[in-house]
């Protein structure tokens, strides 16, 4: 049986470091990716709704003051 030589047909060897930057990474890092993404988006569509709630109360609150 012949040897193959990856060598000779352009292939490269990789390192573990090198392997992880290839493609996005492993799965550590996506999983890692997708729960910060997550948790940014959470946290950017609680303080819109936060600012929209507080916004309208304290709209209603000095209507309410101004009426008296």
């Amino acid at each position: 049986m012949k040897n193959l030589e990856l060598k000779n047909l352009g292939v490269q060897e990789m390192n573990t470091e090198e392997m992880t930057k290839v493609e996005g990474g492993g799965l550590v890092g996506g999983i890692l990716d997708g729960l910060l993404t997550s948790i940014a988006g959470t946290l950017n569509t609680l303080g819109t709704d936060t600012s929209a709630f507080l916004s309208k109360t304290l709209t209603n609150v000095l209507k309410f003051v101004w009426s008296l």
